[in-house]
């Protein structure tokens, strides 16, 4: 027993000098003492701003998608001067306006230096309408849904014109053929993939890599009362492969769920597996995006574009980005808006990305038509031990 104690007091000294223990207290029990650690543990993984990214003078719209390609360049897309407002669909449609099927005239895929931000390669000028998702395959194929066309698109590494193809041109629609307004994709590696069909379907949907649908799933019958299968708005959509699932940011439902992807075992398709990020838990669930290196799920959320006040009358940063667990546990939440944010008017991040070593954040604000990028010292994975 006194070999226990002197090595609880030991740890105490230790915890006060490394960790900034606030004060030295014999009484504390060594639950207490492993909570404040993996406290401070989470504390310092909380990633943080890298001042000498930017894209500032180059041009960038409101920032819509983000990822990473093998080399660990950053792919922006964007919607130049063509902002989504009020006047880009016909009034209580989902058809485009005359006005904007006129293609943004400027380059919207964006290829840029991960560590400083600058341009190194553009393209999609005179093609898109509505920029919205992106992602980046294991073959660098660049997958990307256009909200105003209802398509979606896959670009060959280094082509700028489209080898795959689906829905039709300006038409939205709810058959296995069309989409309305899509959101994003995902890409498995056998070359499979999800399309998350979006502002208007509320539904989910497998093709083949050749473009053949294999299933879909998803209503929005049950939004009044809320079960799996019912979404609104699914707005975002990643892979985890060694658990065979596909998961989905239901926006508007402030949550995200995880399905049977069926890339192993293909009689279960779309079956609801768990709840990723519990209802509420972080706000409007913006995106998701499966971070492999350390095995979590990073997620955009809002809670507020701006700074709030307390009743107090203190001043509540709201964070913009949140770290899960795949077992729906939250970790830690970051990247919040500062004054030095706010000052530059409303934050909202409609994307995030992680780089392939899991070091590097590239967070897509669409509001402040810029990427943030945040860096982490090291993982999270002590604070997981709870």
């Amino acid at each position: 027993m006194a070999s226990v104690e002197i090595s609880r007091l030991l740890l105490l000294s230790l915890l006060s000098t490394t960790y900034g223990l606030p004060y030295f207290d014999e009484d504390w029990s060594p639950r207490q003492i492993r909570e404040y650690f993996i406290q401070r543990a989470a504390e310092q993984a909380r990633p943080r701003l890298d001042v000498g990214f930017n894209l500032d003078g180059q041009g960038v719209g409101q920032v819509s998608g983000v990822d990473v390609d093998s080399n660990g360049d950053l792919y922006v897309f964007h919607r130049a001067d063509r902002p989504w407002t009020a006047e880009t669909y016909v009034m209580f449609t989902n058809v485009l306006s005359e006005d904007a099927k006129v293609p943004i005239s400027s380059d919207v895929i964006y290829k840029v230096d991960p560590k400083t931000g600058k341009l190194t390669h553009s393209f999609g000028k005179d093609f898109f309408n509505v920029p919205h998702g992106l992602k980046i395959d294991q073959h660098d194929n660049i997958w990307v849904t256009d909200v105003g066309r209802h398509q979606v698109f896959r670009f060959p590494k280094g082509a700028t014109r489209p080898d795959l193809e689906l829905g039709e041109k300006f038409v939205p629609g709810s058959d296995e053929k069309h989409f309305c307004k899509p959101t994003d994709v995902a890409v498995a590696s056998n070359g499979d993939f999800f399309v998350s069909d979006g502002y208007c379907n509320n539904r989910i949907l497998k093709f083949s890599s050749s473009g053949q649908i294999i299933a879909l799933w998803g209503d929005r019958e049950g939004s009044y009362t809320l079960t799996p299968s019912s979404l609104n708005i699914p707005h975002s959509i990643t892979l985890i492969e060694e658990l065979d699932l596909v998961c989905v940011a239901d926006r508007e439902n402030s949550r995200a769920l995880c399905y049977n992807a069926g890339l192993n075992n293909k009689t279960s398709i779309g079956t609801f597996n768990r709840t990723l990020i519990p209802q509420g838990d972080m706000g409007k669930v913006y995106a998701i995006y499966y971070d492999k290196a350390d095995k979590e799920m990073v997620a955009a959320g809002l809670l507020s574009e701006y700074p709030l006040r307390s009743g107090d009358g203190s001043d509540i940063y709201p964070a913009r980005a949140f770290t899960y667990n795949l077992e729906g546990k939250q970790l830690i939440s970051w990247a919040f808006i500062t004054p030095d944010v706010a000052r530059n008017g409303p934050s909202l991040i409609h994307d995030l990305c992680a780089s392939r070593d899991g070091r590097d954040f590239y967070l897509a604000d669409l509001d402040q038509k810029t990427v943030y990028k945040y860096t982490k010292n090291w993982s999270t994975a002590v604070t997981q031990q709870q």
